[in-house]
């Protein structure tokens, strides 16, 4: 048990370097979280394990998740989380280590983010994020417009999806140009298989994007091809 812990221990070392645990405190002119009003106070959690990750792009699925200061212990495999904010949405922010700690008898992962401007700077729990960068599109009820490359009917095929919480879009043709627009509808559901019989390219953020037509009794709309998995939903999934 001891060689375990002392394992564990040395991973963090090494992929959780020196000054990581102490998060520099916050710009007073940043806006991008909010300060908490008081001193909160710190948590300790057995730290399970802990690793690098790719520069891996994350938006807010809703609301606003709380930020953490971590604070690593030298000798054991504990995790201190101290509450400095918290995550504001409309912002891309990019995850480069993740952490996995006992809380309420679950593992619960946390991941290590930072914004493009490296002013935001703390962990949070990987579950109230989603991957990907933030688009426009995302919470805007009237819609984006976008150049339409090219749109196609396709054999009609099965697809779902593994995590993400993909946004679903109403799509609105321009009659006498390349235009289309999206507006979001909401959420797709989870454990389910949907079908999808067209496909459109659009331009967005200076780069080909491909979006698909899916369907599931009510739920009917334009979803983003990179967030779905070809096949239909299984329960081992």
């Amino acid at each position: 048990m001891m060689k375990k812990v002392a394992m564990i221990a040395a991973a963090a070392a090494m992929v959780l370097p020196l000054g990581v645990g102490a998060i520099a405190p916050m710009d007073a002119g940043v806006t991008a979280f909010a300060a908490t009003k008081a001193a909160a106070k710190a948590v300790t959690y057995n730290l399970i394990s802990s690793k690098s990750l790719k520069k891996t792009a994350y938006h807010v699925k809703s609301g606003k998740p709380a930020l953490y200061s971590a604070k690593f212990a030298a000798d054991k495999a504990k995790v201190s989380l101290t509450k400095k904010g918290s995550l504001a949405g409309s912002t891309t922010y990019y995850a480069t280590k993740k952490i996995v700690i006992k809380a309420n008898g679950k593992n619960v992962s946390r991941v290590y983010i930072t914004s493009a401007n490296g002013k935001v700077k703390g962990w949070v729990a990987l579950s109230t994020l989603t991957a990907g960068k933030f688009m426009a599109a995302d919470g805007n009820k009237k819609g984006n417009s976008f150049t339409l490359v090219s749109a196609a009917n396709i054999k009609k095929s099965a697809y779902h999806f593994k995590s993400g919480d993909p946004v679903y879009y109403s799509g609105k043709f321009a009659a006498d140009k390349s235009k289309v627009t999206l507006i979001k509808l909401g959420k797709l559901a989870n454990s389910k298989s949907y079908y999808a019989t067209k496909k459109i390219t659009i331009k967005k953020a200076k780069k080909n994007v491909k979006y698909l037509y899916v369907t599931n009794g009510k739920i009917k709309g334009w979803v983003l091809a990179s967030a779905l998995t070809a096949g239909k939903f299984m329960a081992a999934d």
